[in-house]
Parts: C-alpha cells; sequence; structure tokens
C-alpha cells in the first residue's frame, strides 16, 4: 500500500503505486481530462511525467499526490505542489511552487477538486513552509479557475503570459495566487 500523505473527510492523497501509471492511461489521459492540459499524451509522456513526479517527492519534499476515493480506494486523479517550469514561463514566476489537480471526468462536478486542494495547500503552507503559491489555467477553463477561487487564490492578471507549447485558444495562461496571511485569513 503507497503511504498516505494527507486525509479528508473523503480522499486520501498519497503517493504513487507502480499500478497506477494504468489508471492514469485510463482515467485522465483523455481528451476531456487534458482539454486544457495540451492534450493527451503518449503511454511514454505519462509514464515519464509519472517518473518525474515520483521523483520530486524525493527530492523537493513535495509532488503531485494520487487522489483516492477513502472509503473505497478509488482512483480519481491527481493533486499536489510542483515547480513552475519551461521556456515561456516569465522570470517572476519560474521555479516558484504551483498547486494543481485532474480529476477523472466521470467524477467531475462532486467538489472532489477543491477537497483535495484545500488539503494540499495546508501541506504548502504548514508542512512545507511555503510563503506562496501559484496556479495556472487557460481563461477558457472557467471550472479550474474556478476551484482556484473557491480556495481562496486572487487573479495575478500582471503574471499572465503566453505559452507557445499550447494552442490560441488557450492562451493566454492565467494565473492566481495566495500567500500564507491569505490562506490563514480564509
Amino acid at each position: 500500500m503507497a503511504e498516505t500523505i494527507l486525509e479528508t473527510e473523503r480522499l486520501i492523497l498519497r503517493r504513487w503505486r507502480p499500478d497506477d501509471l494504468d489508471a492514469w492511461l485510463t482515467h485522465l489521459n483523455t481528451p476531456q481530462v487534458t482539454e486544457h492540459l495540451g492534450g493527451v499524451r503518449t503511454p511514454e509522456q505519462v509514464a515519464e511525467k509519472l517518473e518525474k513526479t515520483v521523483r520530486a517527492w524525493d527530492e523537493e519534499g513535495f509532488a503531485f499526490l494520487a487522489v483516492a476515493l477513502r472509503d473505497s480506494g478509488l482512483f480519481l486523479g491527481n493533486c499536489g505542489l510542483a515547480r513552475i517550469e519551461g521556456d515561456a514561463v516569465p522570470d517572476a514566476l519560474r521555479g516558484a511552487v504551483q498547486i494543481g489537480w485532474q480529476i477523472r471526468a466521470d467524477y467531475w462536478g462532486q467538489g472532489y477538486a477543491t477537497e483535495a486542494a484545500r488539503a494540499a495547500l495546508a501541506m504548502a503552507f504548514e508542512r512545507c513552509g511555503l510563503e506562496r503559491v501559484y496556479a495556472q489555467t487557460a481563461e477558457r477553463n472557467p471550472a479550474s479557475w474556478r476551484i482556484m477561487e473557491k480556495i481562496g487564490m486572487q487573479r495575478r492578471a500582471d503574471l499572465d503570459y503566453v505559452d507557445p507549447h499550447f494552442p490560441p485558444q488557450d492562451n493566454p495562461t492565467i494565473i492566481y495566487a495566495l500567500d500564507r496571511a491569505g490562506w490563514r485569513a480564509a
């Protein structure tokens, strides 16, 4: 059994297991889930991303974690923290920590992403001692930025940027942020 890192009322956020790759490929690597994330990837690309995520936990002490239902263990997706990387990322964001999530489409609209994100923010500020966390999405992805707002994040239009790795309809990349004081106040 993979180590549970965080628990909520309905969820566990845990380290990755070898069989999670198949679940990721089946439930997260779909056109619907990846619509605003650059699209479906090859199995090799997903495996590489998962390996990088596992390494990040060991090296950084934070990463994206597998999200599962607490009562049944059913794989729902991922949520967690990662460094912002990429050649299009502005200097003000490069290397900063972002929060993100992916929930399988058949479980959308039930509050799981918000619940997992709140747990990940608590980890960011309490366990990891971070001062600020960012989030990124496309303006045409209101489901994602509404979650950012629900968890207390504020829009930072001054940090928006164009990422040529994404199609025009997903540009610009819009930014939200939350600092420790704002998290405590919420």
